[in-house]
């Protein structure tokens, strides 16, 4: 996986080999894509720092999958398996059907969720995009 630290701005490179936690996390991708959301009219999202998570799922050398998971923002996802790309905003039923996304990326990562982007309770309620 490779991660963008937003205090750096640099790629952080990790490897999990916990299989328990790849494959709930694999699992919570496609439960999102699978019920992939369909936008009418505008959406409107938090600010969007940018911060995504980019990675690889394997079966030993061979390569299953790769995402991207934006995390901030309106979260978004994306899973390319076999040349096809299929991707989602995960509101709605896309995050109904994978309610344990943020917590089984975050523990993919070894992190709290809480670090994998900025809380929105940090948003001044005087307008999108502004920090207190």
């Amino acid at each position: 996986m490779h991660l963008v630290e937003p205090a750096r701005m640099g790629t952080l490179i990790m490897t999990q080999h916990n299989t328990a936690l790849v494959r709930a996390l694999f699992g919570q991708f496609c439960s999102a894509v699978g019920h992939a959301v369909t936008v009418k009219g505008t959406v409107h999202c938090p600010a969007d720092f940018g911060i995504s998570y980019r990675g690889t799922f394997y079966d030993g050398s061979r390569t299953l999958a790769k995402f991207v998971y934006g995390a901030s923002g309106c979260q978004t996802v994306s899973i390319t398996t076999e040349g096809k790309t299929q991707a989602t905003i995960v509101f709605g039923s896309a995050a109904a059907a994978a309610p344990k996304l943020e917590a089984d990326m975050a523990a993919v990562l070894r992190v709290p969720t809480s670090m994998l982007a900025p809380p929105q309770s940090q948003m001044n309620p005087g307008g999108p995009g502004k920090l207190r």
